[in-house]
């Protein structure tokens, strides 16, 4: 099968917490195999990645492995005031470094709204209106992501035994709550970037935004608003739970079939701007254990996903915008992607111990 080489512009590439794992070394051999042209690191391995000091060995590190393969990281942004100033400094120069593809590493800043993996959550709610007027402060145009979860919206607990109980705890409006309250925070300050939301989950959230792009249209404002999708968001739910039970588990939570069904055709209609897999492997016994972390390994899923698309009947060239382009043109990363020929492999899910996505190969093929 032949597609334009994607970019995959959300991974997790783990770091010292799973050394022994080797699971930056698999993100890279799975992009081989798949035609990335590139990806990008989110900022929350061991050491974080939130100022030069954890991110110059990080480069080093990556460096053993990419091949041809672009790297890019998204910054981390933290309580203290002037880790963001420096952090948002460090992602300007970056973005401006125009010149020299190598060079441009950090390709935007990253808040975490809510705990997730590696506990970087800048939930008060004066620290992340003041981190919006700091970017504005320093004339910053680039592109600021942001996982999107309001905790105090959270209802119930979460059982390891009844894996369903964390959808229902991290439900899709806390989503929602905080898409919104962030939004306003960015354009109160007139911050004139890029506010991109991770891998958007709730369809809700996707029909607010829309809503808010058509009026910026009318008043022609400055602030510019993308989404992501995961495959996972987009093709899996809470039913497959009872295929995996918490290896599935995820930040954002799989939500139910309805949402998915609706996920899946924002995509194939044009109102996501980027597919990503927010590929986060964790070891097996702990995904088996009582207090499961988050996330799945994706990258494989790659050609599997681009197939069941064009199956669905999405148009080629929104394909390779949200797959490749859109990504290339709104981090400004120049580089310029290749047709690739590539077959989906499933034995690569094997150094994982298990396939998230085996349902959907069962019921489609492979």
């Amino acid at each position: 099968m032949s597609y334009l080489s994607p970019y995959d512009g959300h991974v997790h590439l783990r770091g010292e917490e799973y050394a022994e794992h080797k699971f930056l070394k698999l993100a890279f051999r799975d992009a081989l195999v798949v035609g990335l042209c590139g990806l990008t690191e989110e900022p929350n391995p061991k050491p974080h990645l939130i100022d030069w000091k954890a991110i110059e060995p990080r480069i080093k590190e990556v460096d053993h492995y990419r091949g041809e393969i672009f790297h890019g990281m998204n910054i981390g942004l933290t309580h203290n005031r002037d880790q963001v100033i420096k952090a948002i400094k460090l992602a300007k120069k970056s973005q401006e470094s125009a010149e020299n593809l190598w060079e441009k590493r950090i390709v935007g800043d990253k808040t975490y709204y809510v705990d997730s993996t590696g506990n970087m959550g800048i939930k008060n709610n004066d620290e992340q209106l003041r981190n919006w007027k700091i970017r504005q402060q320093n004339r910053y145009t680039g592109v600021s992501k942001g996982h999107f979860e309001d905790e105090d919206s959270f209802k119930g607990e979460f059982d390891y035994q009844k894996p369903i109980t964390h959808s229902l705890r991290q439900n899709p409006e806390s989503e929602l709550i905080q898409v919104e309250r962030q939004i306003k925070y960015a354009t109160d300050t007139k911050f004139q970037g890029t506010f991109v939301i991770a891998h958007t989950s709730n369809p809700d959230t996707i029909d607010f935004v829309e809503e808010v792009r058509r009026k910026q249209r009318r008043k022609a404002s400055p602030l510019n608003i993308k989404m992501e999708m995961t495959w996972h968001h987009m093709l899996l739910n809470w039913n497959d739970y009872a295929h995996h039970k918490n290896r599935v588990k995820m930040n954002p939570p799989l939500r139910d079939q309805k949402m998915q069904e609706r996920n899946l055709e924002a995509v194939l209609v044009g109102r996501i701007d980027f597919i990503v897999t927010d590929h986060a492997p964790h070891p097996l016994e702990r995904k088996d254990s009582s207090e499961p972390p988050s996330g799945i390994p994706e990258i494989a899923f790659w050609p599997q996903g681009i197939r069941l698309l064009r199956k669905f009947g999405i148009d080629e060239e929104l394909l390779q915008k949200i797959t490749c382009l859109n990504t290339l043109e709104t981090f400004k990363i120049p580089i310029k992607p290749r047709i690739v020929n590539v077959t989906y492999n499933p034995e690569l899910w094997t150094a994982y111990g298990y396939n998230p996505f085996s349902r959907i190969d069962q019921k489609y093929g492979i």
